[in-house]
């Protein structure tokens, strides 16, 4: 347990003059931490409680807990005796007014305590909903890895090795290979952009921003240094922070200390002592995060400034999400299908990407962009001589070094792994457009016939696959599968006679009988980004999944409507059921009226026991009340607000006499493509901006009128303003 106030009392009596005067980066920051640390050690007591005298629930008082007592025992009594009838009634009313008390008290506290967190803070509030509703289940600690061994010191040492080793592993079998790894950069052009990164030393300013703008969590690394401790202390701390900074930047090198990560382990599924079952949770420490996130803004900004990154990939950067994503690969496959074109798609899954990152070729390709001279070093020392230890209970391993990877838990580390990975994503292929959420990378192949899509496909994963050779990354062939997609079941190829192979031997040829490689397996649905694609792209069985996902939430909300008052009731129904129903909203929610029906039962089934209306309660009335969208009006809501942001807008066209033709519609043949964002984005806004300007309008005002008008339509009414009118 940490005195938290001791903590504080004592650091503003610290002299900290030694950090200041001192000239070297490492020791700088060994000298800042070693302070912290004898602070941290004197206000640090061991609370030892015994199980009896812990509380069984707060709300539990001694004479709930003596009815409880009285309540078991006539139970006790009665199985002893199960056909005294005297028994039986008296211990079936007792036991019903004891669990009608018990709950009665539960509500008024569950609700006193509900009333006070909203009262401080939002995260306090949830945490309260949290428990009440036990929406998040608490994760247990890894225990059976260190009944692999007889030793548990040796079981947790065996386990840190194979996630310090796995990608290292995996690289290993790569370079095993008898053929020339290098053949795969011919396929990717390397531009060397001219231009280099300049680091410059930040300020005082900027490590107070930076230090506010952590999660305030009491979690750290090895050096037990929160950041509620720094938070708690940033005036004192935030100049000799900013120092070691500087002196980081200047020197080119990344304090060692701050280069050791903690490992916990949390089960994923299946055998429990199997180490590959385990996601290797990394924690590191505090003070590193905040060196890190310095360098990532000024990283970050040169990537874009410079165009860098490629347009085709969405993931971990500024105005770009899944939604985008998923968005770019649908349209694609939507402006195929609409000409006639036969098409597919390739889901890759690489295995363990972020751990089997050559660090040479990373550092080469840092350079190529521009990373050079001191900024360089700095990213090379950032990169090697890392550490890293596994820690279940109180049991932790020996450190050992890691060689491969990007630092798992860090801030740097996607940005880095999107540009080991930015070649993939500008690779050519023909006829082919690759769409990339970090790993998560879809290849999408249209032709004329489906020889000629199969032809293509099958030279772009070969193209594929050299690249990820040369590059050391290993494609996971159980886990990547294809899709063929196609507007009417008849226009399906034949499987028997169309297949794709992804070689991993080496063997480019597939007409030799030598290679033994697995052909992909060919599937009629796939999650992508949480959003399940079929062949149809109809959406019935990613809306029949999300509508069960709504539905599981209905014990949720009922255990927590007896204790919060509406206004919460309404907050916890935007975070957990319409953050839900909005995620890639633009993709399916064009889906057919049919499809989305049973989503809106499982809606109004939510919004029904969070205003305790009847089953039967029509559907105008569960609406007015709640004063919520539908799923349709959050859809059109959601790509009206999309083309708003669109700053493609016909100037030529702002006309008051023309204001139905705003935004240039695009045009498709068939109707399957026009239930798609892409057409009805531009024809819902000049539609709507017929009836008031919004196109002048500011986004909030945009947003808000939009909001109320569709909220006052009619399922009907709300239907005809998607109709194409002929």
């Amino acid at each position: 347990m940490l005195n938290f106030q001791g903590i504080t009392d004592e650091i503003s009596k610290t002299d900290l003059k030694q950090v200041m005067d001192s000239t070297d980066c490492n020791q700088a920051t060994n000298l800042l931490i070693n302070c912290l640390q004898n602070i941290i050690e004197n206000h640090t007591t061991t609370i030892t409680l015994l199980r009896r005298k812990t509380p069984i629930k707060p709300w539990i008082t001694e004479g709930l807990l003596r009815c409880m007592r009285t309540r078991d025992k006539m139970h006790k009594n009665l199985r002893k005796d199960p056909y005294n009838e005297i028994l039986k009634t008296s211990y079936r009313r007792y036991r019903n007014f004891c669990n009608g008390v018990l709950k009665k008290v539960k509500r008024q506290y569950e609700k006193s305590e509900l009333d006070k967190a909203s009262r401080t803070n939002s995260k306090q509030m949830w945490h309260v909903i949290n428990n009440i509703t036990r929406f998040k289940p608490t994760k247990s600690v890894a225990h059976d890895i260190l009944s692999i061994s007889n030793d548990p010191l040796e079981a947790i040492n065996k386990a840190n090795y194979y996630f310090a080793h796995s990608g290292e592993e995996l690289a290993a079998k790569i370079l095993a290979k008898d053929y020339n790894l290098n053949m795969g950069d011919s396929d990717t052009p390397i531009n060397i952009c001219p231009n280099s990164l300049v680091l410059l030393e930040t300020n005082l300013s900027e490590v107070i921003t930076t230090i506010k703008s952590l999660k305030n969590t009491t979690s750290s690394g090895w050096d037990r240094i929160s950041t509620k401790i720094l938070q708690q202390n940033i005036k004192i701390l935030a100049a000799p922070i900013t120092h070691i900074c500087n002196l980081s930047i200047t020197q080119g090198i990344f304090p060692k200390a701050l280069k050791m990560s903690v490992i916990t382990p949390i089960h994923k599924s299946g055998d429990k002592t199997i180490f590959s079952n385990y996601r290797p949770i990394s924690l590191l420490p505090t003070l590193s995060k905040v060196l890190e996130k310095i360098l990532y803004s000024q990283l970050t900004s040169y990537l874009e400034k410079q165009n860098i990154l490629s347009a085709n990939q969405f993931g971990f950067r500024r105005g770009k999400s899944t939604a985008d994503a998923v968005s770019n690969l649908t349209e694609q496959v939507v402006d195929a299908l609409d000409v006639g074109d036969r098409c597919l798609a390739v889901f890759l899954d690489l295995r363990k990407a972020f751990d089997t990152i050559s660090i040479p070729k990373l550092l080469k390709k840092l350079e190529n962009i521009g990373i050079r001279s001191l900024q360089l070093e700095l990213f090379t020392d950032y990169m090697s001589d890392r550490y890293q230890c596994v820690r279940v209970g109180d049991k932790i391993s020996d450190p050992i070094p890691v060689n491969y990877g990007v630092p798992q838990g860090s801030i740097l580390g996607p940005t880095l792994f999107l540009i080991y990975i930015n070649d993939l994503c500008n690779l050519s292929i023909p006829n082919g457009n690759i769409t990339s959420f970090a790993d998560d990378t879809a290849l999408m192949f249209r032709g004329g016939s489906w020889d000629t899509t199969f032809n293509h496909a099958q030279t772009g994963i070969n193209r594929v696959m050299r690249w990820l050779d040369s590059n050391l990354l290993s494609l996971n062939i159980e886990k990547t599968k294809f899709i063929t997609f196609s507007i009417i079941p008849r226009t399906q190829p034949n499987l028997d006679k169309h297949f794709l192979t992804a070689h991993q031997c080496g063997c480019l040829d597939t007409t030799l009988d030598l290679c033994q490689c697995e052909n992909l397996e060919c599937t009629n649905s796939i999650r992508y980004l949480g959003v399940i694609l079929d062949k149809h792209l109809n959406f019935a069985e990613h809306i029949n999944a999300l509508s069960n996902r709504v539905r599981k939430l209905v014990g949720i909300f009922s255990n927590l409507r007896h204790s919060a008052n509406p206004k919460i009731m309404k907050t916890v129904y935007y975070a957990l059921c319409q953050s839900l129903l909005t995620y890639c909203i633009n993709v399916w929610g064009g889906a057919a009226k049919s499809h989305l029906l049973q989503l809106e039962r499982a809606q109004r089934a939510i919004l029904k026991v969070i205003h305790f209306l009847p089953r039967l309660t029509p559907t105008t009335e569960v609406y007015e009340m709640a004063e919520v969208l539908t799923v349709r009006q959050l859809f059109i809501l959601d790509i009206t607000i999309r083309q708003h942001r669109n700053p493609n807008i016909c100037n030529a066209n702002r006309d008051k006499r023309r204001r139905d033709i705003v935004v240039q519609i695009k045009r498709y043949k068939t109707k399957f493509s026009n239930r798609f964002h892409p057409f009805l984005s531009g024809l819902l806004y000049n539609r709507l901006n017929k009836i008031n300007y919004i196109y002048t309008m500011p986004l909030r005002d945009c947003k808000t009128w939009v909001k109320n008008y569709i909220r006052n339509l009619s399922y009907s009414q709300t239907e005809e303003l998607l109709m194409i009118k002929e």
